[in-house]
């Protein structure tokens, strides 16, 4: 993908000196062969792309404790129709061929519910928003801070969550985590699985905290 093809999210960087007249440095370098891995897709059509869960290791029973996932609140410079990744100590680029298939929210939501359930091995994990009659013992408000690729290096969770109870409310416990997944491969593919293996790092941590 070229330049021309993808929007900036950029803030004012100070202008440094080159390492020697007219050339780049080696850092200059691996940062543009990283952002040709991702970009590089001019000739190809419009890509759409979903997180997805982690692959289950055996059937989850029926019951189990009962915890509701949500609100899952993203955000603004994520919570759009585009993919978003980094490409510069302070630069961003939103792809204008690689879209996600529907509401980010919804996914990330819908994502971390199912691997919490393979986590907890319950089948009484709901999404928000869940049926007024639901029974749960626990709700999981999750405040995603960052969560985006870097180029040619990493995926990155930057994430805080509540443990409420959810007929008074009263918070139960606060957690942070910092997460990161390494990108395996070239292009948005390897990127959305890497941030889907991150919601599953994060499914793994929150699984911890209710159990306490």
């Amino acid at each position: 993908m070229t330049m021309t093809e993808a929007r900036l999210i950029h803030a004012p960087m100070k202008s440094k000196p080159l390492s020697a007249p007219g050339r780049f440095s080696i850092a200059a370098l691996a940062a543009l062969a990283g952002l040709a891995g991702l970009g590089g897709c001019g000739g190809k059509p419009a890509g759409f792309y979903r997180l997805s869960a982690a692959p289950t290791a055996g059937s989850t029973r029926a019951g189990g404790i009962a915890v509701g996932v949500g609100p899952v609140n993203l955000p603004g410079y994520i919570d759009r129709t585009q993919l978003v990744f980094q490409s510069g100590e302070n630069e961003f680029q939103v792809p204008t061929k690689a879209s996600w298939t529907g509401p980010l929210g919804e996914n990330v939501t819908q994502v971390l519910a199912d691997d919490l359930g393979q986590k907890l091995n319950s089948g009484n994990v709901q999404r928000f928003p869940w049926p007024a009659n639901a029974r749960l013992r626990y709700q999981v408000v999750v405040n995603v801070e960052q969560f985006h690729g870097v180029s040619g290096r990493e995926a990155i969770l930057d994430v805080s969550w509540l443990v409420e109870d959810p007929g008074s409310r009263a918070i139960l416990s606060r957690h942070r985590a910092s997460l990161r997944e390494p990108i395996q491969g070239d292009g948005y593919e390897p990127l959305v699985a890497a941030e889907s293996r991150l919601l599953d790092q994060l499914a793994g941590a929150i699984a911890r905290s209710v159990r306490r």
